[in-house]
């Protein structure tokens, strides 16, 4: 029996629904498997006689040592969802044995390509945060450098949550930041703050020309996969999370430089921490170079098939494991 526990992050929002996994939620640990996101801190509270199993997400270089420690003492496996989060923890000193790769996924009900529909703007899509990481700050600088002449583009920008008072890692001031490239752009810039369900996600996904992204870092980089599933192409750094999957036939990529990040992380850590700073003369010729590629635009798809990421196929792998 396996059971599931829950937790709130600092994003928790009490309205959404869990559906048909509410009757399984449990507060007590009574399963013979448990499954847990939960911070490496706490694995000293899981079961003792239970296979506990992680599923742990890192965007930079070198893990706290607090976790490496937490994992191989209290996880019997642990899930991570791409190559380079794999390739940090075991650098950082977790046991190579205990950990596997399970990747994210789409549910093709809501993400799909269709027939491109003529537009008079090329449109840039970009999901993200004010993270300082998932660098929105560099992207609106590089649209405006790239196109500030340009009224055939434009760019849609879908927050994933929005907060006014910045914590560390994220953007100070963010709400001025928007305010200000939004007078200097007009309509050409749209902003969406408002929670989208997942169909609304894929409409939004299909109504664009191109995704594009200055992350810093990814673990895995899920909109870029939703994007490529509904047939569009990317504009990323060739880092981090995304290199499983990106490629030179469904993405246009910008040229980085590793630096140690400031003030980036979620959590301080003994040792150094880099990430990908997107060199911005790159970023604007890759913007420029897919607004004007015309019937010659990349488009997205998958070396592996679009099946290879369904999230049905995904659970299949993940209960072959327990």
């Amino acid at each position: 029996m396996a059971g599931i526990y829950e937790r709130k992050g600092f994003l928790y929002d009490q309205a959404i629904s869990l559906g048909e996994l509410e009757p399984f939620i449990t507060q007590d640990f009574s399963s013979d498997i448990v499954f847990t996101f939960e911070h490496p801190k706490n694995y000293i509270y899981l079961p003792k006689e239970a296979k506990k199993i992680g599923f742990l997400v890192y965007e930079f270089t070198s893990l706290p040592q607090s976790w490496v420690e937490n994992i191989n003492s209290f996880l019997d496996m642990v899930f991570v969802p791409s190559l380079f989060v794999y390739e940090t923890f075991v650098s950082s000193g977790v046991k190579k044995e205990k950990i596997k790769i399970l990747r994210y996924g789409f549910n093709p009900r809501y993400y799909y390509p269709q027939s491109a529909v003529k537009k008079d703007a090329f449109s840039f899509l970009c999901v993200g945060s004010p993270q300082k990481r998932e660098g929105i700050d560099l992207l609106l600088s590089a649209f405006k450098d790239a196109f500030e002449s340009n009224s055939n583009t434009e760019l849609i920008i879908k927050l994933s949550y929005f907060d006014t008072r910045p914590k560390m890692f994220e953007i100070r001031d963010f709400k001025g930041i928007l305010e200000d490239y939004k007078r200097q752009l007009g309509g050409r810039l749209s902003i969406i703050d408002r929670p989208l369900s997942e169909k609304e996600m894929g409409d939004l996904y299909r109504s664009c020309s191109a995704y594009v992204s200055f992350t810093k870092a990814e673990a895995f980089g899920l909109p870029f996969i939703e994007a490529l599933a509904c047939g569009k192409p990317c504009i990323a750094a060739n880092y981090s999370g995304q290199k499983d999957f990106l490629n030179r036939e469904n993405s246009y990529f910008v040229s980085h430089r590793l630096e140690a990040a400031k003030n980036e992380e979620y959590e301080s850590s003994n040792v150094r921490q880099f990430s990908a700073r997107v060199l911005e003369d790159s970023a604007i010729r890759a913007l420029r170079e897919a607004a004007s590629s015309g019937e010659s635009l990349k488009k997205g798809c998958f070396a592996e098939g679009p099946s290879y990421y369904h999230w049905d196929k995904i659970a299949g792998e993940f209960i072959s494991c327990l």
